[in-house]
């Protein structure tokens, strides 16, 4: 309203828009009303159903800082994602924007009642949609924390606490004065199994803060995919809590973490009967002893080890201590072995011009190399002259391969049998994460673990939000329709003046500025005395 407030005052003045006016009221709606339609907006995608297809509507470019109550990024969205439910309740937040997204509830609105909430949930849903199309899947993941922790009236977690990486993505509800859920995201396709780390879910249930905390929320998002991009987002969640742990870790096929430690494990953490008391310093001697048997439990981060001394008193400040001759002595090696590296390098290609006629043989290439060996070993200065010539003899070998095989883009010799060795190792580092092999520190839950332990952990459906292309078009049609003629064209003039003022600041070509700027004076007009007319029904509903 605050808009529309600004251009009333300026009509009711019977002022004549001048640029100068003009930027005044640009700053002026810049300051009150950040979310206009002047707002940065996300280039369209190739693909993809997106509302602002057919209806000129703001766009919104979700961030990692939404996910921050004190940054101005989150500030800005606030008044958006009012329009979400209050409910201190996930599901019951994700149902109420997939009511907007189901076409027979749409049909069921009143025509042109309650515009801002269908605009503003439009927003929404296409910040939604950028936040799993717009960025690589590694950014994509903690935008939509960011987004999530909007949606719920919370915040994202990010850093350490209390010496270890939290397990929990967002805190749901932790800025509503409601009770706080922390909650732990997962973005993946249906057949991902859920990961998370061993020691950081020990920690957090049983020892961060000093009192563990006694539960968490895990919510599942698995994504269906059309065109490359999300179409279908169907949730899920479940908790593992103190009381569960032990038992969800054997039924998920995860027991290999807990060795020979389950059945005691299970049995002193039954004694801490009081999730709101400090099981006392004994208590917590007596769980890092058992953990000691843990395979899964890792010593040297794991905050029994780290933050608890022999007294049994937590510290969370407590950790190793950073050396710095340490770190400086590692940088050193580091940057040795770069030099080492180079060396190999130019000597493989060396080696390779050789053979081909374009360079000297290997002795004499070496003669010519200005290596500085003062202080070596007579053993070491060896060493180091045959991996050079090691180098040297392998860049002849490949460049005799490609001259053989002209066909052939990479020898085996030289980058075949890496790559074998490569997937080998990732395939066993696979099997060290999901926890099937000792000394792997993560647990997996698959789908079918999910459903399977659905008493156990309380597995929940939330429903789907359906994104596709074929969806979106219906409900552009509802939505037009009840927005109003009137509306849609006060709209559409005013995302012309959004971008003309662009257009006028942005522009090198200052004749095609100048016309930016008396097009968007005349639209200026057109916004003033469309908002008088109140399309929106605002008049009404005051």
């Amino acid at each position: 309203m605050s808009l529309q407030k600004i251009l009333q005052e300026e009509y009711e003045k019977k002022l004549v828009l001048t640029p100068n006016h003009l930027l005044e009221m640009i700053e002026e709606i810049m300051t009150q009303a950040p979310l206009t339609a002047m707002d940065t907006l996300v280039e369209d995608a190739a693909t993809g159903g997106r509302f602002s297809f057919s209806i000129p509507i703001p766009k919104l470019v979700p961030t990692e800082a939404w996910g921050d109550p004190d940054s101005q990024s989150r500030g800005d969205i606030a008044r958006i994602f009012d329009s979400i439910t209050r409910e201190p309740d996930i599901r019951a937040r994700i149902q109420h924007v997939n009511t907007f997204l189901d076409p027979e509830q749409a049909l069921r609105k009143a025509p042109g009642g309650k515009i801002n909430a269908v605009l503003n949930m439009m927003q929404i849903i296409e910040a939604l949609q950028a936040c799993l199309n717009d960025y690589n899947e590694s950014s994509a993941g903690f935008v939509f924390e960011g987004f999530m922790a909007a949606l719920t009236g919370g915040k994202q977690i990010a850093g350490r606490v209390g010496g270890t990486l939290p397990i929990e993505d967002f805190v749901a509800f932790s800025e509503t004065g409601d009770t706080p859920v922390p909650t732990s995201l997962k973005l993946l396709s249906p057949n991902t199994t859920i990961h998370g780390s061993f020691t950081n879910l020990v920690d957090y249930l049983f020892i961060r803060g000093g009192q563990g905390v006694p539960e968490i929320r895990y919510l599942i998002a698995l994504k269906d995919v059309e065109a490359e991009n999300v179409s279908k987002l169907a949730f899920f969640d479940f908790v593992i809590s103190r009381d569960n742990f032990i038992e969800v870790m054997l039924q998920s096929n995860n027991g290999s973490l807990l060795g020979k430690s389950a059945a005691a494990l299970k049995k002193h953490i039954a004694t801490w009967a009081d999730p709101k008391s400090d099981p006392g310093p004994e208590w917590r001697l007596k769980m890092r002893d058992l953990l000691r048997s843990a395979p899964g439990y890792t010593a040297n981060r794991g905050m029994f080890y780290v933050n608890l001394d022999n007294a049994g008193t937590f510290n969370a400040d407590s950790g190793p201590i950073a050396d710095p001759d340490k770190k400086r002595k590692q940088y050193g090696l580091a940057r040795a072995q770069g030099e080492t590296t180079a060396l190999h390098n130019a000597a493989q290609q060396a080696g390779a011009a050789s053979y081909r006629g374009d360079g000297p043989p290997l002795e004499d290439w070496i003669k010519n190399l200005d290596l500085d060996m003062e202080g070596y070993t007579k053993n070491k200065r060896m060493k180091t002259l045959q991996a050079i010539a090691d180098a040297f003899q392998d860049g002849v070998r490949r460049a005799e391969t490609e001259a053989e095989e002209e066909t052939v883009k990479e020898s085996y010799y030289g980058f075949g049998a890496f790559h074998e060795r490569e997937k080998q190792l990732m395939k066993e580092e696979l099997l060290l994460e999901a926890g099937k092999s000792s000394g792997g520190s993560q647990w997996g839950i698959s789908r079918g673990n999910m459903n399977a332990m659905r008493t156990l952990v309380s597995t929940e459906y939330y429903g789907e939000l359906d994104l596709s292309q074929a969806n979106i078009d219906v409900l552009s049609k509802i939505y037009t329709d009840k927005l109003g003629e009137d509306l849609m064209s006060l709209l559409e003039i005013t995302k012309n003046f959004s971008e003309n003022i662009g257009r006028y600041f942005s522009t090198p070509d200052r004749a095609e500025a100048i016309e930016a700027n008396q097009t968007a004076i005349a639209q200026g007009g057109q916004i003033i005395t469309g908002l008088a007319s109140d399309p929106a029904g605002a008049k009404e509903e005051t």
